[in-house]
């Protein structure tokens, strides 16, 4: 009888640790697969980064012909684009073939970025492509432009002419063209950013002005009548302003 009621007991205290361990792994294994089902979402900085081209600032300091301002931005919507933006103003005097002109005017831009680098951890430095679609509004002032005369019979074959008609100021004049962007961004301290970039433009439309051409457009820089080409660059210094988080 003794021997019967300990073989009860050992039974019945063996059968409740396997009922306990049984119903533990089966909670581990529900609490595992409600792990594995959950997404894990990274949290991307929504962020405005602004700032402005240190190459004009240096160049308006240096010249006595030249004086211009670019301020730039862009907005952070994804991990790795940005909607960017430049608004520039440019007064500049050159001699170009036999005319001295001075263009003024302002210029906007406004397309995109995509940043090509994968970051290290701490790191947020950009190697970028982007687009720009861009126009300007400006006037062209002829200063004065020289005739040449080929002909023995003058002692002076050129000949300078600083008044009349074919001087003075055309206005109301634009441009509208389109801007391939390579460049990068580095993070020297704590939300402060050095960069530089490269511009290939194509001009799509100018307005023409009458007896004369677009020898400069504010943004384009200088055109040619047989290229609708032109190139730029900018190097920038930009604050960031992480204002909230987009989940």
């Amino acid at each position: 009888m003794k021997l019967l009621r300990t073989w009860v007991f050992c039974s019945s205290l063996l059968l409740g640790v396997l009922l306990v361990n049984g119903q533990e792994t089966e909670t581990l294994a529900t609490d595992l697969e409600v792990a594995d089902s959950l997404e894990v979402i990274e949290k991307i900085p929504l962020s405005l980064r602004f700032g402005a081209d240190l190459y004009r600032l240096i160049r308006s300091q240096s010249s006595d012909d030249f004086q211009g301002f670019e301020a730039v931005a862009d907005l952070r919507i994804k991990k790795d684009l940005f909607i960017a933006a430049e608004v520039g103003s440019v007064e500049i005097t050159e001699q170009s073939e036999q005319i001295n002109l001075t263009t003024k005017g302002t210029y906007y831009k406004i397309g995109f970025d995509y940043n090509m680098y994968d970051n290290w951890e701490g790191m947020d430095n950009h190697v970028v492509l982007g687009l720009r679609l861009a126009s300007s509004s400006h006037s062209q002032f002829v200063n004065a432009y020289t005739l040449l005369d080929r002909t023995p019979f003058w002692q002076d074959p050129e000949t300078k002419i600083s008044s009349g008609y074919a001087t003075g100021e055309r206005p109301n004049l634009n441009a509208f063209w389109l801007e391939f962007v390579a460049g990068f961004k580095v993070q020297v301290i704590n939300n402060i950013y050095l960069g530089l970039s490269l511009r290939l433009n194509r001009l799509l439309s100018d307005t023409v002005p009458e007896n004369f051409d677009n020898i400069y457009i504010p943004g384009f820089n200088k055109k040619t009548e047989d290229n609708k080409f032109g190139a730029s660059f900018n190097y920038t210094l930009t604050y960031r302003i992480p204002f909230r988080f987009k989940k």
